[in-house]
């Protein structure tokens, strides 16, 4: 069935509903326990002319009053080299956001390596010979860090992982990374700039036990990985605008419920759900939606300007709470919900 017609089928179904009702949100389902973040200490930056001038139409580097570059639709970042008069920045081109070299004193653009993903949170090693960059790649982040004077290139890989932050050492020689995942909170690893000799020197404060991760038409799948034979799992659809990213609320509800969690960046369409279909483990009678609509025998859980603070209007199968409480009321209120609520095969843990 199309989500189309699964939508008319809603409205049709919520002309009959019963009147909206509205009850109070217990106030431990208001918030949820945070992990603790792992940031870093970054280096100060070069004190320089050279600034972003933003128009109409878009951004240009300038140095004091001349230009050093054209406009571009956007410059995400920019660092300056004071050793080498050059400046690493990131703008917009038509693929994307890419990184390029210009010289303090105006000169042509080297793009260092024009790439699909964008190329963001550009900056300089200390004493000047390397410059880094975080890839915002399909299947998770990475860093690229080039040596600018042999054009040697290496990449760390952070696989279905959204990088924070990325800070060099003074020497030069090594640098740290703050990064999380749907599976774990923010954690640190070093490395040299290489990409060699990498270790965790801050684990993360929370993760998911026993979870397995995979990916399936742009969406980020969360099941345990010991799953009972012919075990169906209710699902939470968790719509989110980063699937990469960690979330306190969603790891309560997974620490509380035997759930199967579908992260998605987007509205769920009609690929998304004939997706779904395809995985037999899934209990498509028992489904939960999370910052959006749901179709008939679902929930949906989801923000309104218009609720009233500590208050859940229930209208048909959407429950309408304020913006800044709808995932730690969605994972409360669903693992309430699953509770004494036996799978349609298999067994509980």
């Amino acid at each position: 069935m199309r989500f189309s017609t699964i939508a008319a089928l809603l409205l049709a179904a919520c002309a009959t509903a019963p009147v909206p009702r509205t009850e109070p949100i217990p106030a431990e389902w208001l918030e949820v326990p945070h992990a603790a973040p792992r940031a870093l200490a970054l280096l100060p930056r070069a004190e320089s002319a050279v600034h972003i001038v933003t128009s109409a139409t878009g951004q240009k580097l300038v140095n004091g009053t001349k230009d050093l570059t054209p406009e571009f639709p956007a410059i995400d970042s920019f660092d300056v080299s004071l050793q080498r008069k050059e400046v690493v920045f990131s703008a917009k081109r038509p693929g994307g956001f890419d990184a390029g070299l210009v010289s303090i004193d105006g000169s042509d653009i080297h793009w260092i390596l024009p790439d699909p993903a964008d190329e963001v949170s550009v900056q300089w090693a200390p004493r000047g010979n390397k410059v880094s960059f975080i890839v915002r790649g399909r299947n998770g982040d990475l860093v690229r860090t080039v040596h600018v004077i042999t054009s040697a290139q290496f990449l760390s890989e952070y696989s279905d992982g959204r990088v924070l932050s990325v800070a060099w050492q003074t020497d030069g020689e090594k640098y740290a990374v703050s990064w999380e995942s749907a599976d774990a909170s923010q954690r640190v690893e070093t490395m040299t700039w290489d990409a060699r000799e990498r270790v965790m020197t801050a684990p993360p404060a929370a993760r998911l036990a026993g979870v397995a991760t995979e990916s399936s038409a742009g969406v980020l799948l969360l099941r345990p990985d010991a799953m009972h034979y012919g075990e169906k799992l209710p699902l939470v659809v968790w719509r989110t605008a980063d699937r990469y990213r960690w979330s306190d609320a969603r790891a309560k509800l997974w620490q509380e419920s035997r759930i199967a969690c579908a992260i998605i960046d987007r509205d769920p369409d009609d690929a998304f759900w004939a997706d779904i279909r395809q995985h037999p483990w899934m209990d498509l009678t028992r489904i939960f939606v999370v910052n959006a609509a749901a179709p008939p025998g679902a929930t949906s859980i989801r923000g309104a300007a218009s609720a009233e603070p500590g208050k859940v209007r229930i209208e048909g199968n959407s429950m309408l709470v304020p913006v800044d409480v709808v995932e730690s009321f969605a994972a409360n209120t669903i693992a309430h919900q699953l509770k004494g609520s036996p799978p349609a095969n298999g067994r509980n843990r």
